[in-house]
């Protein structure tokens, strides 16, 4: 197995455009090439975002048509992947094929105990998804914080019906920041994931530490180098916790306080940033001393009665001595004194001089609106092109791109299990396409196995037999015929055909 014992150390080479072919010894050990690669996180995090645009970027390099699909799509508006992976790989399927169910019908499934008709309409979109490329990043996903372990059930049913081999995405935005207690962190849960991964009869690429709360990156990097010449784990790399790419954009933030804008510019672009919120209930005096330890993009919170901080943040904006501060927000669901609205729509009207500053209402008091937007959620949009390339020049840096490479050429072992033969069956008939004639319309199991063929589109489907009586069984049993071609022999053309088919067939039995 390549490892980043083996390759972390090394700079990241232009990778050639085509696949370099199993070798003989991979071929001997019954292995397999590999054409997907299942991404998947082991806590319940939307912020992998990075990790999926930097590896994107990395298959890129190899691969020349490479494809995305998310087998279960999260119903939460901050959730954008699909949007960016998308945009990213230039794909031209809609966002709906792109993914197979939703985190409402997945759950559906799975509490009624259909957890093998969810895998199978997955899997059934997977395939069709899939078509046209010569590698597919499947995304794994979390459904629920409280379903964790059907969560994993799920990833890992998917993973083995698929065959893919999977990569793990290990969060530590919570974790100590010492570079000591990180790195003994990232070897431990590392472990634990190949364990877990190869435990479930699956195939572990490695793992990728993600949003690592580290002072100094270089010096964890070499530490993670020289410790690995020690140990044989498939680490692959790490992602540092980045202030820029988590940072939140003022568009995400109003809309999820239920901002109403009062002032300023309608149009809010989607590049524009909040660093941070700071609450104004001192003087003027000690805001503006306060907001100089500040970066530019600030939001300040604030009461609708307080005209001296509204215009007096207006005004600091000319001579550029304060940092910028991105918006305004006034709590109590509260307006500012008429004198004061006139002046800040004669500004608003002068909008070339610069002192426009959008400015909100919200309902809630100040310390609830504080406490809501230290929860506002935030994602990388397919407009984020700084956060694009923010991400990729981090993964570039800290991960380990030949490992990746390498692993994905070294091919895997495959063992079917039932369901992933079952699957490897279906794909190959679906794409035979035949036609079958059943001759027994008459017979319940001939109708039921009709039922199951065209449900699972392996096939055209003709029925011979009576059209009236066949419809009522189907109907009775609750089968869907409406696909069948159903035929009356004693009507048909083709009877004589029929006949002598139907005689070659069953003349072994006397």
């Amino acid at each position: 197995m390549w490892t980043l014992r083996n390759t972390f150390h090394r700079t990241s080479a232009a990778f050639a455009p085509q696949r370099r072919a199993l070798t003989a010894a991979a071929i001997a050990e019954g292995k397999v090439p590999i054409n997907n690669l299942f991404v998947t996180s082991t806590e319940v995090t939307k912020k992998t975002a990075p990790v999926l645009i930097g590896l994107t970027n990395t298959l890129e390099q190899k691969f020349t048509k490479v494809g995305y699909f998310r087998p279960i799509q999260p119903i939460v508006e901050t959730d954008h992947h699909i949007d960016v992976m998308k945009q990213q790989l230039g794909l031209t399927k809609s966002v709906d094929q792109l993914y197979g169910v939703t985190s409402e019908r997945a759950i559906e499934y799975w509490l009624n105990g259909k957890g093998d008709d969810l895998v199978e309409e997955i899997l059934e979109r997977y395939e069709a998804c899939r078509e046209g490329h010569d590698f597919m990043i499947i995304e794994g996903s979390q459904i629920s914080k409280h379903e964790s372990a059907m969560s994993w059930k799920i990833n890992v049913d998917i993973a083995k019906a698929i065959g893919s081999p999977v990569l793990t995405i290990s969060d530590f935005s919570e974790s100590a920041n010492t570079n000591g207690e990180l790195l003994e962190e990232i070897l431990s849960r590392t472990a634990l994931n190949k364990d877990q991964v190869e435990g479930a009869g699956l195939n572990f690429i490695g793992n990728i530490a993600n949003r690592v709360n580290t002072k100094d990156p270089k010096a964890l990097r070499d530490a993670i180098r020289s410790k690995l010449r020690e140990k044989d784990l498939p680490f692959l790399g790490f992602l540092p916790r980045d202030d820029f790419i988590a940072s939140k954009r003022l568009n995400e933030v109003t809309h999820q306080l239920g901002a109403k804008q009062l002032f300023g510019t309608k149009a809010i672009p989607n590049n524009v940033v909040v660093t941070s919120a700071v609450v104004a209930t001192s003087a003027l005096k000690d805001l503006f001393a306060h907001l100089k330890n500040y970066k530019d993009g600030a939001l300040v919170i604030t009461s609708a009665d307080r005209s001296d901080v509204m215009l007096g943040l207006m005004a600091s904006r000319l001579p550029g001595i304060l940092p910028n501060v991105s918006a305004i927000v006034l709590t109590n669901g509260s307006y500012p004194h008429s004198n004061t609205q006139e002046i800040l729509q004669g500004v608003e009207a002068l909008d070339k001089t610069g002192l426009s500053i959008p400015i909100f209402s919200v309902p809630e008091d100040t310390f609830t609106t504080a406490d809501k937007f230290s929860k506002v959620s935030t994602d990388i949009l397919p407009t984020s092109s700084l956060k694009i390339d923010r991400s990729k020049q981090l993964f570039d840096e800290f991960v380990g791109k030949e490992s990746i490479i390498g692993e994905l050429d070294e091919g895997m072992v495959v063992n079917r299990s039932p369901k992933q033969f079952q699957h490897f069956l279906f794909s190959k008939s679906r794409a035979v396409q035949r036609h079958i004639v059943l001759t027994e319309g008459e017979d319940i199991r001939v109708l039921q196995a009709a039922d199951q063929v065209l449900r699972q589109k392996l096939s055209k489907v003709t029925i011979l037999g009576n059209p009236d009586d066949i419809e009522r069984h189907a109907k009775s049993l609750n089968l869907d015929l409406s696909r069948a071609n159903i035929v009356r022999t004693a009507d048909s053309d083709l009877l004589e055909r029929y006949v002598d088919q139907y005689f070659e067939k069953r003349k072994h039995k006397g």
